[in-house]
């Protein structure tokens, strides 16, 4: 993607998260731009969790800012959350509401009118349409998640953010999620998940990768290509394990 001289819609400043003595995030810097589908890559416990949901504002920051649209998580949380949703790992739901009942909820929250039409193409869009009567505690793992995921969708914020939306489903449903997350940022989406594993077709627009509650790398998969000297297909193993290297051999330098 073009570099935009306009104010990003997404800025995260020097964040830095400790839970007790433990430092989660360290000093983590970098700007999304309208429209970018970007993916978040580390190592178990590299700090990709806590940082979606420091920039959602479900979880203050110890140092730093985020701000979306030039507003701060901090002081502006409420407007904030009419613009980001964070869909989590581990999606809950209430048990007495019905998939559709859910999607119900959400539009009643935000205030959404007319929103019956957008619930039916995106249920339908994601497999879940014959189960719109059913509970979601009757799901298995991907479809919870792909609940979780219309309900983020139906009300249309500007920031998507996404923990390990892959990681629940199939091959092939992973193919058709991330030819979906396509189609919402060519409509202006930006999108920010979190991953172990890309469909072997996935190419987003950049990578951040962290360890150790750091941000490590970051950069075009051309550019990380070069800068990490990777030949042919850019796999995310390949990716890991040059950033983590890299970064180890500067660290022992120092």
């Amino acid at each position: 993607m073009p570099e935009d001289s306009r104010t990003p819609l997404l800025s995260v400043q020097n964040i830095g998260y400790v839970y007790g003595s433990f430092h989660a995030l360290t000093d983590v810097t970098f700007d999304l731009n309208e429209g970018q589908l970007v993916a978040l890559v580390g190592r178990n416990g590299a700090g990709k969790s806590t940082l979606l949901k420091c920039i959602a504002g479900w979880t203050r920051a110890t140092d730093g800012n985020v701000s979306i649209l030039g507003q701060s998580v901090n002081t502006d949380e409420r407007q904030i959350r009419e613009h980001v949703v964070l869909v989590p790992d581990t999606p809950p739901f209430y048990d007495e509401l019905t998939a559709w009942e859910h999607l119900q909820l959400n539009a009643q929250l935000h205030g959404w009118q007319n929103w019956e039409d957008d619930a039916v193409d995106l249920l339908r869009r994601y497999g879940l349409y014959p189960n719109r009567s059913a509970f979601p505690f009757s799901f298995s793992r991907g479809m919870r998640y792909k609940l979780a995921l219309c309900m983020a969708l139906l009300i249309e914020p500007k920031i998507l953010l996404l923990d390990e939306p892959l990681g629940p489903l199939d091959p092939v449903s992973a193919d058709d999620l991330w030819e979906e997350l396509n189609r919402h940022r060519t409509e202006g989406m930006t999108i920010l998940l979190s991953s172990h594993q890309l469909p072997q077709e996935a190419h987003p627009d950049q990578y951040l990768i962290m360890e150790g509650g750091e941000l490590i790398g970051r950069g075009t998969p051309d550019e990380l290509r070069a800068e990490f000297s990777l030949e042919g297909s850019l796999t995310l193993e390949a990716l890991l394990r040059a950033a983590i290297r890299a970064r180890k051999a500067t660290t022992d330098d120092e």
